[in-house]
């Protein structure tokens, strides 16, 4: 185990996407076996694995990845913008982590730095990236499906709100969180 270094709500929340990328990482290099298998954070961290495969199975049904793809290509690009990338904090991060996701910047224009060649990199992402849904979606879904599509929505963030105050608790027990 590294040293144990002292993190604020603000390192945590605000400064660069490249800044809480790397306490993120450091994180997971220094904590990562304890907190992954938690006993009260492994099972939290299952049930969500398996909210965010029922997840993409909703929206590959919607094609949302061919839609998001075609807007995203558009001149000015889609949602999935580099300004989008700073809506995951450190908390975030650390969770896609815990759960086996190789987190890294993948990009310096102007999209998402978590935008790979296949989508998202990120299995738990912030809550505007998946509460967004432009006209194009809403009017090719239909209301059936898109109440289906919130319904697995919420019940993701639900899980990932949990997961991160289970993990701000513990970061704060060990002094690693100040605030």
């Amino acid at each position: 185990m590294g040293t144990q270094s002292c993190f604020s709500l603000q390192d945590f929340y605000g400064g660069s996407i490249t800044a809480r990328l790397a306490i993120a990482q450091m994180l997971y290099a220094d904590l990562g076996l304890e907190l992954g298998g938690g006993e009260a954070f492994a099972p939290m961290l299952v049930q969500a694995v398996i909210l965010e495969k029922e997840l993409a199975q909703v929206m590959a049904a919607l094609d949302l990845g061919g839609l998001c793809t075609v807007c995203g290509a558009k001149d000015g690009g889609g949602c999935c913008s580099s300004f989008m990338a700073g809506e995951n904090d450190v908390v975030q991060l650390l969770i896609n982590l815990l759960a086996g996701v190789a987190v890294t910047a993948m990009r310096e224009d102007a999209e998402c730095c978590f935008l790979g060649e296949r989508g998202c990199l990120l299995l738990f992402k912030p809550m505007f990236c998946l509460n967004y849904n432009c006209q194009q979606i809403r009017h090719g879904a239909g209301p059936a499906r898109m109440q289906r599509l919130d319904q697995v929505v919420g019940l993701l963030l639900q899980q990932q709100y949990a997961m991160e105050q289970l993990l701000l608790e513990v970061l704060r027990k060990r002094g690693t969180l100040i605030g």
